[in-house]
């Protein structure tokens, strides 16, 4: 990720060429809290089109840097670089700022342009999943009463725009912690962006997933695995000094300097299950309601006891392998691992 200070360079070089659009909000079901775009700063002004600070929270969403392997399937922003989709989202949930839909059930997403490139038309899909998908298998979405432009122009600056996107007849939201979040991502077709956000929304009409291990069907074929590792190692010097920099004491102030002239709010945090797992556990936390009872362990209250027979203390988390090895006075030794250079190689023999 690029330092606060590389960016601000290279937003004054490339100033010609930068205009945004940016999520403000995003309504559901009636009632329902409202959603505002990943990184979306409530307080940067909305009244200019200067690079800063008024195009410094807009979001550009580029498939070839998604597919590279730069950036998540929803951009990253001027100011804060790559955007973490499962930790934007987990924000959200905790801050009570996920917006909730049905299937078949319609957004009213407002856009604020910035300046001439952040016209419409404006592309929605979404991600299922909430954050899985990467670069190809999203689901389009209807747009109507869509931002006026052409291939992303317009003589527009400083003024919002209110769209309606309808969401699937099939919906099924699986993502989050909570097993019913999708990822809404918008984006125009301007030439130096494309810009736009992502959000967050809630389904309230499906049973919450409950994952487990064998039931994730991600999947990656061969080469995309080949040509990401290969550009990982490519792109990771220029990473490592960028974090480096992040880290020294100077940029840490000067982040510091900028959230504090921004006012950025805090992140709200809540506290999360411990969900025990392996045999007689079902292995899944209850999605809805963050509940840590696992159904297949009878008389267990999950109060610290890790399914551990024939012991009694609710504090031991020990499992039924420790119990064996104690019933049968065993000792458990660990091998020592040896690295001596131009040495060989002699197993350790018992006393």
């Amino acid at each position: 990720m690029l330092s606060f200070k590389e960016i601000v360079i290279a937003s004054a070089v490339l100033a010609v060429a930068h205009g945004h659009g940016v999520i403000l909000n995003a309504q559901g079901d009636a009632g329902s809290p409202a959603s505002i775009g990943f990184k979306v700063d409530p307080n940067v002004a909305r009244n200019c089109t200067t690079i800063n600070p008024c195009q410094q929270d807009s979001t550009l969403i580029r498939d070839a840097e998604i597919n590279a392997n730069i950036v998540n399937e929803c951009g990253r922003t001027e100011i804060a670089g790559n955007i973490d989709i499962g930790e934007n989202t987990e924000n959200a949930l905790a801050a009570g700022q996920v917006t909730k839909v049905k299937a078949g059930s319609e957004l009213q997403v407002t856009i604020h342009q910035v300046n001439a490139d952040g016209a419409g038309p404006y592309a929605c899909d979404l991600d299922p999943t909430s954050n899985s998908l990467g670069g190809s298998g999203q689901i389009p979405l209807e747009v109507t009463n869509n931002v006026p432009g052409v291939n992303g122009f317009s003589q527009v600056k400083a003024q919002q725009f209110n769209i309606t996107v309808k969401m699937p007849a099939d919906l099924k939201c699986s993502g989050a912690s909570t097993g019913n979040i999708c990822t809404v991502r918008c984006r125009n077709n301007a030439v130096a962006g494309p810009f736009g956000g992502c959000f967050p929304v809630q389904q309230i009409d499906v049973t919450p997933t409950q994952n487990t291990p064998q039931n994730i069907q991600t999947l990656k074929d061969l080469n995309t695995v080949l040509e990401q590792q290969q550009g990982n190692v490519k792109d990771l010097p220029a990473a490592i000094k960028a974090n480096q920099i992040d880290g020294t004491d100077q940029q840490k102030a000067a982040s510091d300097t900028a959230t504090k002239l921004l006012g950025t709010p805090d992140v709200v945090t809540k506290e999360f299950p411990v969900t025990n797992t392996g045999p007689g556990n079902n292995g899944t936390a209850d999605a809805t309601t963050g509940n840590t009872g696992n159904t297949g362990n009878a008389g267990n209250a999950n109060t610290g006891n890790g399914r551990n027979r024939g012991n009694a203390s609710k504090a031991n988390g020990r499992n039924r392998a420790n119990n064996k090895r104690e019933e049968g006075n065993s000792v458990l030794r660990w091998a020592r691992r040896y690295v001596v250079p131009g040495a060989d190689f002699q197993a350790e023999v018992d006393p």
